[in-house]
């Protein structure tokens, strides 16, 4: 197995990193790619309205490129010794376009792990979610902005059937069989009893503990009402499928639904 960490923003690394370190232990995963993409162009200056650089635009932006990677590296290199992983995670660092260098990496890993983007990040953080979830279709584990104490030892999933949850869901399989708990919150807005996937059954014959958390939609923001219910679970990983495109991300950023997503309490697993 192979879990990739894309790395573009040194004051969440430290986050990011610890929850890639907890889902490495609960997959037994012994290859870690730490990935620094890395700009090589300046944004400032890509439409042909912007002008040319100067001389000292220029060394900006390479000190500002190289400040980045320095702190990025750094912090990866202590976070390798302090959890004895010299063996297991290895640094890369790719300059060009990062959104087809995360693409391409991701579709060659088989869980992806990144920071939370927030509303006033660079444009190269978005680049690099819609790279790995989007064009690369990766299972991708979106990090918190803050430290969490465990990661996967109690797994709630937003039920709803669909591809996207049960591609999430198989790739999250190996974390599921070893949890302490798995709960299933279903949100149901009165079309009938949502059924339970057989996985659940599955994971049950194995003897993983279940809790089966049934609730009536109500006129609110549905994505707040599920993340109540994770939260009154203790879960410490939240599996969803995602939304199309401009939704997940408008959420994902905090726009008006206020979703679960723009509050950064859990790590999420999702497949889009």
């Amino acid at each position: 197995m192979r879990i990739l960490v894309v790395l573009d923003r040194p004051d969440t690394v430290t986050f990011t990193l610890e929850v890639a370190g907890q889902l490495a232990d609960r997959f037994a995963c012994r290859d870690i790619r730490l990935l620094h993409p890395q700009l090589e162009d300046d944004p400032d200056f890509r439409a042909p309205d912007e002008g040319m650089p100067t001389r000292e635009d220029r060394l900006r932006f390479a000190r500002s490129v190289s400040d980045r990677a320095d702190r990025l590296r750094a912090a990866c290199a202590d976070w390798i010794t302090a959890s004895g992983r010299t063996a297991t995670a290895r640094w890369i660092e790719i300059a060009g376009d990062v959104q087809k260098i995360v693409a391409r990496e991701a579709a060659n890993a088989d869980l992806t792990v990144l920071s939370r983007p927030r509303p006033k990040d660079p444009a190269f953080v978005g680049q690099a979610f819609t790279g790995a979830l989007y064009d690369a279709q990766s299972t991708v584990v979106i990090a918190p902005l803050h430290h969490h104490p465990t990661v996967g030892a109690r797994p709630v999933i937003a039920w709803r059937p669909s591809h996207a949850l049960e591609r999430a869901i198989a790739s999250a399989t190996p974390l599921l069989s070893r949890a302490e708990v798995v709960t299933w919150v279903i949100g149901e807005g009165g079309h009938g009893t949502v059924e339970l996937p057989p996985v659940a059954a599955q994971l049950e014959s194995r003897g993983v503990r279940t809790v089966v958390d049934r609730f009536t939609l109500d006129d609110g923001d549905p994505g707040e009402q599920i993340r109540a219910h994770a939260l009154a679970a203790q879960a410490d990983l939240l599996i969803m499928g995602s939304y199309t495109h401009p939704r997940f991300v408008e959420w994902l950023f905090g726009g008006p639904t206020r979703d679960i997503l723009a509050h950064g309490t859990l790590p999420i697993l999702t497949h889009h």
